[in-house]
């Protein structure tokens, strides 16, 4: 009996030992190794890039940089801010998180006004949005599409040292894309053209925004009828604009100059796009790629890529589809810096040395 139970505490001891090393290899040793165990709200590495023209080979260095995630769409977004605007800024803005079209015509206001955007829950302004907004210190706070407008004033007046706060929140998505487009118009003074793109899917307008932004254009939504509403066609009146550039949509209008770029699908269409504003003004030098299969992260990006006229990359269920991806081997050799938002798989599979081209 003594030699049995010496036996079974011999085995619980040792059960013991050897779920200590365990957990302390687990726990403290393997995500020094671990690229998908992000540490840090940013984790860059430097890759050299060849590049072989027909006479002369010339390696140039490229930043690979892996943006961490938050616990959601929002905490994302603050921790984007935090990576894509470092110092204050004059002016933020929230925009409501629930529904892409909600939100999508916050981005080349935001472009325009140089700030960042941050997305809003139902509930309001939450402690880590709150954070991040003293943090940035804005005097001009601007409201797109959100919710429960009166108290977000409310909370802001509480944390920000007597803010300016202006609400662009129309009845419907519509209404508000109109609503933002005017303010864009009295803060730069004049708009040239604006962008009509679907209100029922975000890929396309996602990949359009950083241009957008960078080239003072609104974006502008038309529903899934096809059919442009009343409002919409009055807001381009009165910014006294005669161009567009439609994307990921056949609806029709009447403007002297109209260009569109419509695919097979919503990333050949993003594809399309891309590679447009990549032959009017963007460049891939600063591309970054993140989720298509939603629009906050991508959404909350674009705001400072248009800072640069950089590219945003959607990806689909953590990969780049075919036309999206031969459009990132095709410019390899141009992008510096190259961001991956919340991707790490994607990171490792793109930047390994057997993925590139």
């Amino acid at each position: 009996m003594a030699r049995a139970l010496k036996w079974v505490l011999g085995l619980a001891v040792t059960a013991g030992v050897l779920y200590g090393i365990y957990y302390g290899v687990d726990r403290y040793l393997l995500p020094l190794f671990d690229d998908d165990k992000v540490q840090a709200e940013a984790v860059t590495t430097t890759t050299s890039t060849t590049v072989r023209p027909s006479t002369t080979t010339t390696t140039i260095a490229r930043e690979d940089i892996l943006v961490a995630g938050g616990k959601d769409r929002y905490s994302t977004a603050a921790a984007v801010s935090q990576y894509g605007f470092p110092s204050g800024v004059p002016a933020v803005v929230l925009a409501g998180g629930g529904e892409y079209a909600d939100a999508i015509s916050a981005v080349p206001l935001a472009a325009a006004l140089e700030a960042p955007v941050l997305l809003l829950p139902p509930e309001g302004v939450r402690a880590d949005i709150g954070a991040e907004l003293k943090r940035l210190g804005p005097s001009r706070v601007f409201l797109v599409g959100v919710s429960r407008a009166s108290t977000v004033k409310r909370q802001l007046r509480d944390l920000l040292e007597d803010p300016e706060v202006k609400d662009l929140t129309g009845d419907d998505p519509y209404e508000t894309a109109t609503l933002v487009a005017a303010e864009m118009q009295a803060e730069l003074g004049t708009v040239t053209r604006v962008v009509v793109a679907p209100a029922d899917s975000f890929v396309e307008a996602l990949a359009a925004a950083p241009l957008a932004g960078a080239k003072g254009w609104p974006i502008l939504l038309v529903p899934p009828d096809a059919v442009i509403r009343k409002a919409t066609l009055k807001s381009i009146e009165e910014l006294e604009v005669d161009s567009a550039l439609m994307v990921g949509t056949f609806a029709k209008l009447s403007l002297s100059e109209v260009e569109r770029l419509v695919g097979t699908d919503s990333f050949d269409t993003a594809a399309l796009v891309i590679d447009y504003a990549a032959q009017n003004g963007s460049s891939f030098t600063h591309t970054a790629i993140a989720t298509g299969d939603n629009f906050p992260d991508g959404l909350v990006a674009d705001a400072y890529l248009s800072k640069d006229g950089g590219i945003l990359l959607p990806a689909q269920k953590g990969q780049l589809p075919p036309p999206l991806l031969s459009l990132f081997e095709a410019n390899l050799g141009s992008i510096r810096k190259l961001e991956f938002l919340a991707l790490p798989g994607l990171k490792k599979e793109l930047t390994s040395s057997s993925a590139l081209p």
